[in-house]
């Protein structure tokens, strides 16, 4: 048995949970580098995800992440909106419809997300950006 929505819905609340209890840290890292808001407007987006969520139960895994892209790329200002939605619809496209993801499909799916950032981005691995931490982990996922 693979991955199902289940895992893919408390996956994602278990982000939000994440993005609320690190909002005033994210905020406090952004403010050397940004204008401070990077924490405000993750937890902002990741509420919106839980509450489309709730509204709307998605059928699939990629059908939750794409749920998560959009709301995310409507909520979420800056660069993390766009960033952060690409890498979740590049994911779910990567997922197809299937009602179970294998560990295969899902390093696939890590991997899809990771080139959604560099795409929009524009970065690559030693830029220090997002992506330094996005490519050992896909590496380890696709080692296990």
């Amino acid at each position: 048995m693979g991955l199902d929505v289940g895992w893919a819905v408390r996956w994602l609340t278990l982000s939000a949970q994440a993005m609320a209890e690190h909002r005033v840290e994210l905020i406090e890292l952004d403010r050397p580098i940004g204008d401070s808001d990077h924490g405000e407007n993750m937890d902002r987006g990741f509420k919106a995800v839980m509450d489309k969520l709730a509204e709307t139960p998605p059928e699939t895994p990629a059908a939750a992440l794409k749920l998560t892209a959009m709301t995310l790329m409507s909520k979420v200002g800056g660069a993390a909106g766009p960033l952060y939605g690409t890498a979740f619809l590049r994911a779910a496209t990567a997922l197809g419809e299937a009602s179970d993801v294998d560990a295969a499909t899902l390093a696939a799916a890590l991997q899809a997300a990771r080139d959604g950032i560099v795409a929009r981005g524009k970065a690559e691995s030693g830029d220090k950006t997002m992506v330094d931490a996005w490519t050992p982990a896909i590496e380890a996922a696709a080692a296990a």
